[in-house]
């Protein structure tokens, strides 16, 4: 009977994990490409743009990178049976989480277009341009951000969870 409970908890798991990846990863590239007016990601893409799709790959694995944690919490709370509790986890855990990094990531590439564009260099102009070697940098820049800030959220996802298990229960 156990192994039962186990399966049938290892399936909702998964499912809600794939959920979870699939909406966060859906409105962190979404607020993302809205921070970007320069380029019209989707645009690009149909056109085969390589430098933009190698970008935004970069992006999805950051946010997956950054709500890694979060997700075994909201699950556990879920398969406990903590239904409004796994809620408001996840809304203000993965909203967070996410704000930080594609905040984050749409200062650092600003940053980095601001001390390129002095150099004679538009990276967005680049990508529009399918410049691949400036869309796999950007990925490097992303990436490496995203690496550094994964402790950080971890902590930001901690410090949500005990916050909102003393006011939830």
């Amino acid at each position: 009977m156990q192994e039962a409970v186990n399966l049938f908890g290892s399936i909702v798991y998964a499912a809600l994990s794939a959920l979870i990846a699939i909406i966060s990863v859906y409105i962190g590239l979404m607020a993302f490409t809205r921070l970007t007016r320069n380029i019209d990601e989707v645009a690009e893409l149909k056109r085969g743009n390589v430098a933009v799709g190698v970008t935004l790959a970069a992006v999805a694995v950051v946010i997956g990178l950054v709500t890694l944690k979060a997700i075994p919490i909201i699950t556990t709370e879920f398969l406990s049976g903590r239904i409004v509790s796994a809620v408001v986890l996840a809304v203000i855990q993965l909203g967070t989480n996410i704000l930080i990094a594609v905040f984050t990531q749409f200062v650092i590439i600003g940053i980095f277009n601001e001390l390129t564009r002095r150099k004679g260099l538009n990276q967005f102009e680049e990508l529009r341009s399918n410049n691949i070697a400036i869309g796999v940098g950007l990925a490097g820049i992303i990436l490496m951000v995203g690496l550094i800030l994964q402790p950080a959220s971890e902590m930001v996802t901690d410090a949500v969870t005990s916050m909102l298990r003393a006011v939830i229960g």
